[in-house]
């Protein structure tokens, strides 16, 4: 029996054009085997070339925001360089500069450095360089792969905004459709935005909630055992009522306060959702099916919902139970 060794990283969710994603599968699946075999020159070739793809496929989603860059590479005529010229290098502190890498001084040495082993795809450029291409170089590529895929699997780029994942495997696909899957913690999938939110925040989708799932939209997000979420409940029973909740350890949340009216229409799984936050009016307010979400305390009096708000923090969303999809979302 033949044992299938893995060696790269596979998970490219990040990528949500599905073509590009098998092609990136069918790349890492041979890294896997040429690796194995000690090719190293098709170790090299193979690992720079996939990661200089994605950088061009994520670099294209925000090419607006990297041509207006005061870092946009420049030609030795002074000219702007071609945006289909641009190398892996170049790309590093453009994607760093708009948070899409991290902030490391060495990794853009790296890139760099391997730019050039890449170009060794041509005798004449290794002969120039006089450089050996062997094990040592092989493990490296390979590990600035991984090291690259690591870090960009904790995303999700969804338009040009930027979320994270905290636990589960969330995946949004071609359709525009934010896969909530079902995971083995208690809180499956769970992403919140890069950014914090200060001044205001305005979020809308429709959110597909089938029998017996529970979605939370969570603000006031520091980590995942410190946070603030809105249920939505699709239980249908009188003791799960859809409620503002507080959580003050991992997995461990309680009830608030509770909603006044049942959220969404029993007779509805598909349903727009629509968030407002505005500090400067003392603003939040969480619309479902076009009706605005309230709540109350153990009195019966109705609570202000923006009261519960801290700015300079995260939001973000998780399922429970049962996988949930969230369609055409749009942030201002």
């Amino acid at each position: 029996m033949e044992t299938q060794t893995e060696i790269t990283t596979k998970e490219i969710s990040f990528i949500n054009d599905i073509d590009f994603r098998n092609i990136l599968y069918d790349r890492l699946n041979e890294i896997d085997r040429v690796f194995t075999v000690n090719a190293n020159y098709s170790t090299i070739f193979l690992s720079i070339s996939t990661i200089e793809g994605i950088f061009k496929h994520l670099a294209e989603i925000f090419k607006d925001d990297i041509k207006q860059s005061t870092i946009y590479p420049i030609t030795q005529k002074g000219k702007r360089k071609q945006f289909d010229k641009i190398s892996i290098d170049e790309f590093y502190p453009l994607l760093r500069e708009i948070g899409i890498l991290p902030k490391i001084e060495e990794l853009e040495k790296i890139y760099k450095l391997f730019k050039d082993y890449r170009n060794f795809i041509h005798p004449q450029a290794q002969k120039k360089k006089s450089w050996a291409i062997d094990l040592g170089q092989a493990q490296m590529a390979l590990g600035l792969l991984n090291a690259t895929l690591s870090f960009l699997s904790q995303n999700i780029f969804i338009g040009k905004d930027i979320y994270q994942k905290v636990a589960g495997r969330p995946d949004y696909d071609k359709d525009h459709v934010l896969h909530l899957n079902l995971d083995r913690t208690s809180l499956h999938s769970f992403v919140t935005t890069k950014s914090t939110v200060a001044e205001s925040f305005s979020l809308s989708f429709d959110l597909e909630l089938p029998d017996n799932s529970i979605f939370n939209f969570v603000f006031n997000f520091k980590d995942d055992g410190d946070f603030k979420m809105l249920r939505l409940d699709n239980r249908r029973h009188p003791d799960k009522p859809n409620c503002l909740l507080r959580c003050n350890q991992r997995y461990f949340w309680i009830p608030i306060k509770v909603a006044k009216d049942r959220c969404p229409p029993s007779s509805k799984t598909i349903f727009p959702v629509k968030i407002e936050i505005d500090k400067s009016n003392k603003l939040f307010r969480f619309m479902v099916d076009g009706k605005e979400y309230q709540f109350v305390d153990k009195k019966g009096k109705t609570s202000d919902l923006f009261a519960e708000f801290t700015p300079g923090l995260k939001v973000g969303f998780f399922n429970e139970i049962r996988p949930v999809k969230l369609h055409n979302i749009e942030s201002k």
